[in-house]
């Protein structure tokens, strides 16, 4: 049976993922009941924005999992014709679990880094929204710590400590991103994106390698992550 912290969080992501075609869907009666209201983002060649964005996805889903990591993100996104959109994320990732299982502690808190860049898949349609695909190119470097109960030798009956501190490492990974953006109010955007990410290099492993890569997630190949971005956008396009 499902248990009420899976089933909030279920809540949690459906609501998000409606609510900025809810947004959207306002916008587009609002603009039906005043004809003369303008629309809030600059369309066709020439124009020009900037949306500054926050990634709240980082922090609502580990009050729903177990899973001790967090991440908060900023990004900003450059629109170009509102058709292409480059972008740069920063953001701090961290982990700090103990296994109930296996005893075994992880830590570790850096920053990390993506560019990359977005196409409108919706560019010549006049909406208040678009979807978007896109890729990205991420990189962090940090330290990790294991902690594990003393391992007994079955002859001798020793014990040998299992700790392993400040482990450094460093992984570059790719991303393939799809997903929507919608105004809902003035500026105001929202919007969610699911990502496929791959590592492309690691630098030399030891000890297994970290459990939790900032920025990149749990795993060593191929993972799946998802953002949900809060954003203001500014209008940078020359008035006529």
């Amino acid at each position: 049976m499902m248990n009420v912290k899976t089933f909030r969080l279920y809540i949690v992501l459906l609501i998000s993922l409606l609510a900025p075609f809810l947004g959207s869907h306002a916008r587009i009666l609002g603009a039906e009941a005043q004809p003369s209201s303008p629309q809030g983002t600059p369309k066709g060649k020439g124009a020009l924005g900037l949306y500054l964005s926050a990634d709240v996805f980082g922090y609502i889903y580990p009050v729903f999992v177990k899973d001790a990591y967090y991440s908060s993100e900023l990004s900003a996104t450059l629109a170009i014709d509102n058709r292409f959109f480059p972008t740069v994320e920063v953001g701090m990732g961290s982990a700090d679990m103990v296994s109930q299982l296996y005893e075994i502690g992880y830590r570790t808190r850096a920053p990390y880094y993506r560019v990359g860049m977005d196409y409108n898949m919706q560019y010549e349609k006049d909406k208040p929204g678009y979807i978007f695909l896109g890729g990205r190119v991420g990189y962090t470097s940090f330290d990790y710590s294991v902690e594990a109960p003393p391992l007994r030798d079955p002859i001798w009956g020793d014990e040998a400590a299992v700790q392993f501190v400040d482990v450094p490492c460093r992984t570059l990974w790719v991303e393939a991103v799809g997903g929507v953006r919608a105004e809902i109010a003035k500026n105001f955007w929202m919007g969610w994106s699911l990502r496929y990410k791959y590592p492309l290099y690691q630098g030399k492993l030891s000890h297994g390698g970290p459990w939790y890569i900032p920025g990149f997630g749990v795993g060593k190949k191929g993972v799946l992550g998802a953002a949900y971005t809060i954003s203001y956008y500014f209008n940078l396009s020359k008035k006529k």
